[in-house]
């Protein structure tokens, strides 16, 4: 709770320093925008959820999980997918998942193409609430 209120501060401080500075006219949110943007791109390693959808080691491991990861993305190509090495091991892990429900549902949903898929906890990205384009017409 404490790091989704440093994180909403974070990003009106931003939007804040913006304005103050007298670059905001009129109905120009590009400004607005651009620092959406780079709040969300400067969050890293905030703890949530994955699918891990591949678990190998071995010869030609690591060529299998790029075909995971290719299948995966023309199957889903709205959602991200990491190859992770962890010596020995290659796996692929998808989603950027804020809770285990989100996570959960997704990996029912993907079951059928990816039967070994379960759901670990991760560091992700955090994922942006609403897409700037639309939030800013």
């Amino acid at each position: 709770m404490e790091i989704k209120f440093f994180l909403f501060f974070a990003l009106i401080s931003l939007m804040l320093d913006t304005y103050s500075q007298g670059e905001y006219v009129g109905n120009d949110m590009s400004k607005w925008e651009n620092a959406y943007i780079n709040f969300y791109a400067a969050v890293k390693n905030y703890p949530g959820y994955r699918v891990q959808i591949f678990y190998e080691s071995g010869n030609y491991s690591k060529n299998k999980a790029l075909g995971v990861k290719a299948k995966f993305y023309s199957l889903y190509p709205d959602i991200p997918a990491y190859i992770v090495y962890q010596e020995p091991y290659y796996r692929v892990r998808v989603g950027n998942f804020r809770n285990k429900l989100e996570a959960n549902a997704f990996k029912e949903a993907i079951k059928k193409e990816f039967p070994e898929a379960y759901v670990i906890r991760d560091n992700i990205d955090l994922p942006m609430v609403y897409n700037p384009k639309d939030l800013f017409k």
